[in-house]
């Protein structure tokens, strides 16, 4: 992107993150996410932190399985495991992304939607990039 175009993205953005309504403790039991965190994830997974975002492009996709619920929480912690402050907060988020992300893959196998989710692709691509990480850092 060109330098005389940064400034008008930025401003894109930044509408775009106040427009969108914040989070009302919708991912309680794993934490929510902030306007400008969840913007960054794939809008499907905007549905599960912010309340107010209706409709099918802010949740997962229908036919996927009962265990996809999981995968938006695994891809925060994957994009929160890239501004960790230190190796052991990466270590710890990269695993939280690892555990959901496996979570989804297990049951969209038991539920035999692998093939016919259409986010299946991402779902998989996202644990490659997950275990790319986990050797890049050293990880066990």
């Amino acid at each position: 992107m060109s330098a005389s175009r940064l400034p008008w993205a930025v401003a894109v953005l930044a509408i775009l993150v106040m427009s969108v309504p914040h989070v009302a403790g919708a991912a309680s039991e794993y934490g929510g996410a902030s306007a400008t965190e969840y913007v960054l994830l794939p809008k499907f997974c905007w549905g599960q932190y912010a309340d107010g975002l209706k409709g099918p492009e802010y949740n997962i996709p229908s036919g996927c399985g009962v265990g996809m619920n999981h995968y938006c929480y695994g891809l925060l912690d994957l994009q929160r495991s890239k501004k960790a402050k230190n190796a052991g907060e990466r270590r710890l988020l990269l695993t939280h992304a690892q555990d959901h992300t496996r979570y989804t893959i297990r049951w969209m196998k038991q539920e035999g939607t692998t093939a016919t989710c259409s986010i299946g692709p991402h779902v998989e691509a996202t644990m490659r990039e997950i275990e790319l990480k986990f050797k890049i850092y050293g990880i066990k």
